[in-house]
């Protein structure tokens, strides 16, 4: 798991992705995309980083730095070896099984499963698979290397209305939120646009996208304390996305994302999500822009 051992494994897909090998993050033609990719590759992380990548501790160093912040209530936490297969994992759910409540890695992104509608021991099959792995062998996310393999469970956080609460991403440059792009409907219908923080104008007033009925934006008090969260979670980090939640009870803290999508993500604009957009070309400038302004 050296760098250049990383970087023959991620770039693959990175070129993939782009159509090109990844740049170094001061080219003049980088990507926000390099930028993630030269970090990720790279196996020095630091310890508080590394706590905000586990689901379990990341929750309570949230509530730490911004007290205000409200967190899904832990159920129960399993490691990995307690369960030897998707039958015993099942098992050890039975209680939480037909509530409301996720069951997910702590050591990974992905892999959640909605106790409510859990029937059987096969539906736990991608979760128990996902779990049961170091996931930084995937893309070469290294700052989830060799992390303790737990699952977690924990309760839904309540929303205004039916569905999955908006999700309020906020992009980050050494402590200031600089953008928030909004998700909603995420498990729907789903719905993303990128707002200019703090006053959450459109990013791209032509990236074609328009709210669908139904969406309505957090209230601007409810906005003030997203941001000053963002800017508590985020002040010790170069770049991290910190993920934040519109509960019916105030704002929940989600996760700190410091490769998102593993380097290949793009801005959400009605040209779709699988290619470099002039929206993702304007998004992408507005972090690089900052980061050099800040010394990287």
């Amino acid at each position: 798991m050296t760098r250049a051992a990383n970087h023959r494994v991620a770039s693959v897909p990175f070129e993939r992705k782009f159509g090109r090998a990844p740049l170094p993050p001061r080219h003049p033609d980088a990507l926000i995309n390099d930028v993630i990719y030269d970090r990720m590759i790279d196996p020095n992380w630091s310890a508080s980083q590394r706590a905000f990548v586990d689901k379990q501790r990341a929750k309570a160093e949230a509530q730490r730095r911004f007290p205000a912040l409200h967190v899904p209530e832990t159920l129960a936490v399993m490691p990995v070896e307690t369960s030897a297969s998707p039958e015993r994992l099942f098992d050890r759910l039975r209680t939480h099984i037909g509530t409301h409540a996720v069951a997910k890695p702590t050591h990974a992104s992905g892999g959640v499963v909605f106790l409510r509608d859990l029937v059987d021991p096969a539906s736990l099959r991608d979760l128990y698979d996902l779990a049961a792995i170091d996931y930084a062998a995937i893309l070469r996310e290294m700052q989830y290397w060799r992390l303790p393999r737990k699952i977690i469970v924990e309760t839904l956080i309540p929303a205004h209305r039916p569905g999955p609460p908006d999700d309020y991403k906020f992009h980050c440059i050494h402590g200031e939120p600089l953008l928030c792009q909004i998700d909603h409907g995420r498990f729907g219908h789903p719905w993303s646009r990128l707002f200019r923080v703090p006053q959450f104008d459109p990013m791209d007033e032509n990236d074609g996208l328009t709210a669908p009925k139904g969406f309505a934006m957090a209230t601007r008090n409810r906005l003030d304390m997203m941001i000053a969260a963002a800017r508590a979670l985020s002040a010790p980090f170069a770049f991290v996305r910190v993920d934040l939640y519109d509960g019916r009870d105030g704002v929940y803290f989600g996760e700190l994302t410091f490769t998102p999508a593993a380097s290949l993500g793009i801005a959400p604009s009605s040209a779709g999500v699988c290619r470099v957009s002039p929206t993702h070309r304007m998004y992408s400038r507005i972090l690089t822009d900052a980061l050099d302004r800040y010394g990287g």
